[in-house]
């Protein structure tokens, strides 16, 4: 609303009989007014130059009834445009309270109605506008509530706060923030028994060990040996060999009888005591290898077959017996006889684990939990010699045996187990006539590939 300067003449009318036009109250009042109003317009149209001075006094006196019967005219419920005075400080702020607030500007929301967004400031400094004038800020809100649904997020806080600082700016401070906190874990849980990532790959060939204490290395892909160097154990008289998903060769001598030390495969001369008991169960030489439990649990647990140690490797009912060594404690435990008196075991990392021995040689895959045979395939003319060793590898064996009698160097055969050429037959072909060691251990990691390449 615009105000307006008040003639003098209407503020004495008014203050008479509380006349709002005087010109249209003409006629329309009681006969005893009517000199009265024929007087006041008289003095508007005649005398008003005349009485100027006087008009002046009489319109201070009488402004601040005006105003105040404009104000109690505009009577009803204040809206969020009121004010309380020119040096009261309007405050617009959302609020679930009812009741009267001192120096509030707008009603509270106490039924989730509609928030409008025009607000009421007034600029004290102004001495010419002693009432409040409404500064719409923006399209008023109409139609559906405001009002959102109740975040029960506990760790969750939103405000909107309007703030009405009493001059012609308006500042409005809005904080969303949400907070959640996930005291679970995320993601995939790191899985157990990782392979070790060391300078000498675990996953692209055969450990091998000769008679003489030499750790050395036979890649299949290229039908090569590689010497890694000698073991620094000072033990020269080897007997078996099996190679963990950590890196190390367990490696057992025969001097002193069934002692087993951890080699590193990456630097052979560093030798360690594990603190095995040779001897656990009535067990002291055995063939070794690593087995993973199955293709879901790659934890991987030593098992052997026994040999007496007396005279060369024979076969017949419970010559031997199958066993397993728990790596951490260290403990022998007997699972099952075997027809094996003498024979080296090799395993794989879907947990299976297999036995090469017999007279003829055999081929046998066994059950891990009772030594119990599941499979036998005889092996042909290949006779397990004086000195003998085979590992798994890639869907695929590889067999070690003295390639021209006792004493003599290794040849190396290969028992294509998976026909990976599909020519519907398992062939046993020797690849390497001779190589430059004669092989009394051999050790894949279980981390060596299991399927077909």
């Amino acid at each position: 609303m615009t105000r307006e300067a008040v003639p003098w003449y209407r503020c004495i009318c008014k203050q008479s009989e509380k006349f709002a036009e005087p010109h249209a109250a003409i006629g329309r009042w009681p006969s005893r007014f009517g000199k009265f109003v024929q007087f006041c317009y008289l003095l508007d149209m005649s005398f008003r130059p005349y009485i100027s001075v006087v008009g002046a006094f009489v319109l201070l006196g009488c402004s601040g009834a005006v105003v105040e019967a404009d104000a109690t005219g505009s009577g009803g419920e204040s809206s969020s445009g009121s004010s309380t005075g020119p040096s009261t400080t309007g405050t617009a702020s959302n609020s679930d309270s009812e009741g009267p607030t001192t120096g509030t500007a707008g009603e509270a929301d106490t039924e989730g109605t509609a928030d409008p967004t025009t607000t009421t400031t007034s600029d004290p400094t102004d001495p010419t506008d002693p009432t409040d004038e409404p500064t719409t800020t923006g399209e008023p809100t109409t139609g559906e509530p405001t009002t959102e649904p109740t975040d029960t997020d506990p760790t969750a806080t939103d405000s909107d706060t309007d703030t009405d600082t009493g001059n012609s700016s308006q500042t409005d401070t809005d904080t969303d923030s949400d907070t959640d906190t996930d005291t679970g874990t995320t993601g995939e849980p790191e899985p157990e028994c990782e392979c070790a990532d060391v300078e000498v790959p675990l996953d692209n060939g055969i450990f091998v060990l000769s008679d003489d204490a030499v750790l050395w290395k036979y890649i299949p892909e290229f039908n090569t040996f590689e010497n890694l160097g000698p073991l620094g154990c000072g033990l020269p008289n080897t007997f078996s060999m099996a190679v963990d998903r950590a890196g190390f060769a367990w490696v057992m001598f025969n001097s002193p009888q069934g002692a087993i030390r951890q080699i590193d495969v990456t630097d052979p001369s560093n030798c360690t005591d594990p603190g095995y008991v040779p001897g656990q169960m009535g067990a002291t030489l055995f063939g070794m290898a690593f087995v993973s439990e199955d293709l879901n649990n790659q934890c991987d647990q030593l098992y052997g077959n026994t040999y007496n140690g007396m005279g060369g490797f024979s076969e017949g009912p419970n010559q031997g017996d199958f066993l397993t060594i728990d790596p951490d404690v260290l403990q022998t435990q007997i699972l099952g006889p075997t027809t094996f008196n003498g024979a080296e075991l090799t395993g794989s990392g879907d947990g299976r684990a297999f036995m090469f021995g017999g007279v003829p040689a055999k081929l046998v895959e066994v059950d891990k939990q009772t030594g119990e045979y599941l499979e036998v395939t005889p092996l042909g003319g290949l006779d397990l010699t004086n000195a003998f060793a085979f590992a798994f590898f890639a869907g695929d064996f590889y067999f070690f045996t003295e390639s021209a009698g006792p004493g003599s160097n290794s040849k190396v055969t290969h028992f294509d187990y998976d026909d990976s050429d599909n020519n519907g037959i398992q062939d046993l072909t020797e690849v390497n006539a001779e190589g430059p060691l004669r092989v009394v251990g051999a050790g894949v990691s279980t981390c060596a590939p299991f399927n077909p390449m």
